[in-house]
C-alpha cells in the first residue's frame, strides 16, 4: 500500500474501489464522498472497455478521455503517462484506470490532500484521499477480494461498507455512485447525492434494480 501526506486543502475528500469479477467478464467502480455530485465526476465506465476513477481536485478528462484511449488499444500505464504529461496541476489528481486484462495504473499526487492512499490487489484498486486513515483503502481492497457475497455489484458495495466502517471520508459522506459494466452494456449506473446515508440509499436503489 503507498500512503502520502500533504498539505491540507479544502477539497472533496472521495474513496473509491475499481474492480474486475472473477470470471473477467464484469468491471465497476463505486464511489462515496464527502463532497456532492461525485457520480458527476468521479467514475467512469465502458462496456468491453474498462473503468476509471478520477478525484482529489478532479478533472475529468481522465475519465472522458482515458476510456477512448482504453478503447483504442492503449494501456492503463500508456493512457496514465500521457494524460499526466498535459497535466500541468497533475499532482492535485489522483487516478485509477483499470481495463478488463486486468491491467491497472495508479496515480496519487504530491499535493493530493491528506490522508491519501492507493492499495493494487489482483482484482480491484481502492483509492482515497482526505481519509480518516490510510487504512481505510486496504480494508476496502481486502474486502472485495475475500467478500463471500456472489453479485459483483455487491461485493462493490460491501467494499465501500468496509471503507466507512474503517472511518472512510473524515468529514463524513454526502454522495455515493456505482457504475457497472459487462462486454455488451451497462449493467448498472445509480448515484446518489446530498443524502445523510447515501451508501445506505445507494444498496437499496441498486437492490432494487437487481430484483427488476
Amino acid at each position: 500500500m503507498l500512503t502520502r501526506k500533504a498539505d491540507a486543502f479544502k477539497t472533496s475528500g472521495t474513496f473509491s474501489i475499481l474492480a474486475i469479477s472473477n470470471d473477467m467478464n464484469q468491471m465497476g467502480v463505486a464511489v462515496i464522498s464527502g463532497s456532492t455530485h461525485v457520480g458527476d465526476r468521479v467514475p467512469h465506465g465502458k462496456p468491453g472497455i474498462g473503468v476509471i476513477a478520477t478525484q482529489a481536485y478532479t478533472n475529468v478528462t481522465y475519465g472522458t478521455e482515458g476510456l477512448k484511449l482504453l478503447h483504442m488499444g492503449f494501456s492503463p500505464e500508456e493512457i496514465l503517462e500521457n494524460l499526466l504529461k498535459k497535466d500541468a496541476e497533475k499532482n492535485l489528481r489522483q487516478v485509477a484506470i483499470m481495463d478488463f486484462k486486468r491491467r491497472k495504473a495508479v496515480f496519487t499526487g504530491t499535493l493530493v490532500p491528506e490522508v491519501s492512499a492507493e492499495v493494487i490487489k489482483d482484482n480491484c484498486i481502492a483509492i482515497g484521499n482526505l481519509l480518516s486513515s490510510p487504512k481505510v483503502v486496504e480494508a476496502m481492497a481486502d474486502e472485495f477480494e475475500n467478500a463471500s457475497e456472489k453479485t459483483f455489484a455487491l461485493r462493490l458495495i460491501s467494499a465501500l461498507k468496509t471503507g466507512k466502517k474503517y472511518g472512510g471520508d473524515k468529514r463524513g459522506e454526502r454522495s455515493a455512485a456505482l457504475i457497472v459494466v459487462n462486454k455488451e452494456k451497462v449493467k448498472v449506473q445509480v448515484k446518489v447525492d446530498l443524502n445523510e446515508n447515501p451508501l445506505g440509499v445507494l444498496l437499496s436503489r441498486l437492490q432494487a434494480k437487481l430484483m427488476m
